[in-house]
């Protein structure tokens, strides 16, 4: 099933980092729900947390109200990619707002994705860049939004089907090997 998914967002950033609890994860997904989307990552820089403690929380006092994906932003040599652990076994990655596709080597990132727009930093991504790396290495171009405000979730989204996010991490694993 397609879903509408902003993968790339720091809620907990834009709160001032409170800790998890029923009102922060209820105000991410009000503004969530106000941009139609079924789900958000949550992308917290350097930690993977605060997207598992608030996905806990969704699960238990809101079920099925949003679909939260946990992972965080990193820093790999000049560039920065996002990391989605999509379940135990499978981390979904690609290259955030690259503001230059120099030095690029698909090996060294391990990436599935390139975004091709960012909410926070479109007027700095590499298009012609990443558009090339895309093509030469069969990534997803993805849309996000970078959120650092509530207000900012979902002002650009995917609609896609997690398992097609699964099935290029599997593939990529093959191709390995």
């Amino acid at each position: 099933m397609e879903l509408k998914l902003d993968l790339h967002t720091h809620p907990f950033e834009a709160m001032g980092f409170p800790p998890p609890d029923e009102k922060s994860v209820g105000a991410i997904i009000r503004a969530a729900k106000a941009k139609g989307l079924d789900g958000i990552a949550i992308t917290e820089h350097y930690s993977p947390r605060y997207g598992f403690r608030a996905r806990e929380i969704v699960q238990r006092y809101f079920p099925g109200a949003l679909l939260i994906i946990p992972g965080q932003e990193t820093r790999v040599g000049q560039h920065e990619v996002v990391e989605l652990y999509l379940d135990d076994a499978l981390t979904f990655k690609f290259l955030a707002h690259p503001q230059s596709t120099y030095g690029f080597q698909r090996n060294r990132y391990e990436i599935q994705g390139i975004e091709i727009e960012n909410f926070l930093h479109n007027d700095y991504i590499d298009r012609e860049g990443a558009l090339r790396i895309a093509q030469e290495n069969g990534l997803l171009l993805l849309k996000n939004s970078d959120a650092h405000l509530l207000e900012e979730i979902g002002n650009l989204y995917n609609c896609l089907e997690l398992e097609e996010l699964r099935r290029l991490v599997l593939e990529d694993g093959r191709t390995k090997g």
